[in-house]
């Protein structure tokens, strides 16, 4: 894990998409992150103990096509869980992901905690700084991606065009360049990650330690995965949201403490 210091920011963006405004100043209590997303054999080691339930080996959301399962159900990384075993997990709900972090005796971050950890607090737009998104700073969507979709009838737009050299997900730790000013890693692409909070809209008031709405009917999920297709999706302050229920190829974690 990293240890984060804390300290005050301001979380969201003016400048972007309604989900992501207004920008108001939040103040975090130190604390610590994963480096890393969580791997296909770490989570597999809590499930083979007993101790978490086995991850997905098909995806699972509403209104879920035949297509998608045929194209989408081959990606859950636990499939081939020995030639994938430093890939991130996913096809995980959030309750599995909250359980496995539990018995790491963590927790998921707080939606306040991942963006402090992915940004920090001098406002820049992406975890690596200021410059575009490109192929050197993480796994998104770029020649291959596409080259994938047009193979499995998938229409996917490239966010750069050149090859990052990994079609679908990547072995955490795979885009060292592009970690937070903390070393935080694969924080946007890969996967997305689960984080604790229930969605809920922004408010403008200055905020401590937030952690959410009470209740709600959809969890927020932070960073973009390896199919993202626009740079908006991978700014730190973009937010996201899902059943809790879903299982996703696209959707994994990381634990804080």
């Amino acid at each position: 894990m990293i240890a984060i210091p804390g300290g005050s920011f301001f979380m969201g963006n003016d400048d972007a998409l309604p989900l992501e405004r207004p920008a108001h100043q939040v103040v975090l209590a130190p604390y610590c992150i994963d480096r890393f997303e969580v791997s296909v054999e770490k989570y597999k080691a809590c499930s083979d103990g007993g101790r978490c339930k086995r991850a997905g080996t098909t995806n699972d959301w509403p209104d879920i096509s035949a297509k998608d399962h045929k194209v989408f159900d081959p990606l859950c990384n636990v499939r081939d869980a020995e030639a994938r075993a430093k890939h991130p997990i996913n096809c995980v709900d959030w309750e599995m992901s909250d359980k496995f972090c539990h018995e790491q005796a963590k927790r998921l971050p707080t939606e306040a905690e991942w963006e402090f950890a992915a940004r920090g607090p001098d406002g820049r737009k992406y975890p690596w700084g200021d410059d575009d998104p490109s192929a050197g700073f993480m796994n998104a969507c770029g020649k291959e991606c596409v080259a994938w979709g047009a193979k499995n009838g998938v229409d996917e737009k490239a966010m750069y065009d050149v090859d990052d050299g990994f079609a679908t997900t990547a072995p955490v730790g795979s885009f060292p360049k592009g970690a937070s000013r903390y070393g935080v890693e694969d924080v946007v692409g890969n996967v997305w990650e689960w984080v604790a909070d229930y969605y809920g809209p922004y408010s403008k008031d200055e905020q401590k330690a937030p952690t959410g709405p009470a209740q709600g009917d959809e969890r927020v999920i932070r960073g973009g995965s390896w199919n993202a297709s626009y740079a908006s999706w991978v700014r730190p302050t973009f937010r996201y949201k899902d059943t809790p229920s879903k299982r996703s190829y696209g959707i994994g974690f990381r634990c804080a403490l």
